[in-house]
């Protein structure tokens, strides 16, 4: 913020006579950065000279409120719009149709809630590939097709999202699953059933994204749970990053349930290096993006 404040105190001493470029050099930034950057600022403004400075987390909330977001699309052109492809584009990838998900238990709502938790420890015993696919299809899956967008079989997921629109797509490291080979493997509710995105032992790479959790490397299998953007943007505009976030909780709350009542040991995992994480899975960084990781396999020591 330092930075731009001098840069403000130039332009109004010199009368507005500072060019684009110059002030993006001055800021180290491109020409073409300026409007993302002036964006924030317009969001973040503050008629009240004697409130606090504003810190990074001011400036994101604020451009968020929807009193500053206007690029919403108009509802006379939902009417005929239609959504995004809502699963990620893979061609050409070999892809694995999943057996039978392995049912969940007769278990309480209540009692999952109380009996969730946390571990990083796993039994040294391969994770079923029927249970794996029991919580992928248990807290993410396709639950039911409905007329929407203008598409007569529009796919309703077990989580809810902002528009209906799932953003968030699941990927898994398979480390040791029973029946399925070590690899970086896609999940598409749709078939249901897992593209193959890259194949081999990751336990290192998974590990070394992870930030003091050494653990990752012995769990049987990390899920890498990703945002994507443009699946959302087109109907909410610059509101939809907010909207992402509370999907993904929602999402990562249903993989916790539906682990506890498989019997799992979970634990959901904020602490990973961004670009790391992002080219493991091939993805930009920027439309498309890791934003958790949720290590599971059975209970247990190693």
């Amino acid at each position: 913020m330092t930075t731009v404040e001098n840069a403000d105190v130039v332009d109004e001493g010199q009368e507005a006579d500072l060019t684009d470029d110059r002030l993006a050099r001055a800021l180290g930034l491109r020409v073409c950065d300026l409007p993302a950057l002036r964006s924030f600022a317009d969001g973040a403004a503050v008629a009240d000279p004697d409130a606090p400075p504003l810190r990074p987390r001011d400036l994101l909330h604020r451009r968020l409120r929807s009193s500053v977001c206007d690029d919403m699309i108009d509802p006379r052109a939902l009417q005929a719009a239609r959504p995004r492809p809502a699963e990620p584009a893979l061609t050409g990838r070999p892809s694995l149709l999943l057996p039978q998900p392995e049912p969940l238990p007769d278990i309480t709502l209540a009692d999952a809630i109380e009996q969730r938790g946390s571990s990083t420890t796993y039994a040294a015993r391969p994770l079923p590939l029927a249970t794996l696919v029991g919580l992928f299809e248990g807290a993410a899956g396709i639950r039911d097709h409905r007329p929407g967008y203008n598409v007569r079989d529009f796919p309703v997921r077990r989580a809810p999202s902002a528009g209906g629109l799932a953003p968030i797509d699941l990927y898994v490291v398979a480390n040791d699953v029973a029946g399925l080979d070590q690899g970086l493997y896609c999940y598409r509710p749709s078939g249901p059933e897992l593209t193959v995105v890259d194949s081999g032992n990751m336990r290192g790479k998974v590990a070394d994204a992870g930030i003091a959790a050494d653990w990752l490397f012995h769990a049987p299998a990390v899920l890498f749970l990703t945002v994507n953007m443009e699946r959302v943007e087109w109907k909410y505009g610059v509101r939809s990053y907010r909207y992402a976030h509370v999907d993904l909780g929602v999402l990562t709350q249903n993989l916790y349930l539906v682990a506890t009542g498989l019997g799992l040991a979970t634990c959901a995992v904020a602490a990973f290096d961004d670009d790391s994480a992002n080219d493991l899975l091939r993805l930009d960084g920027r439309d498309a993006f890791v934003s958790l990781l949720f290590a599971c396999g059975l209970p247990g020591g190693r």
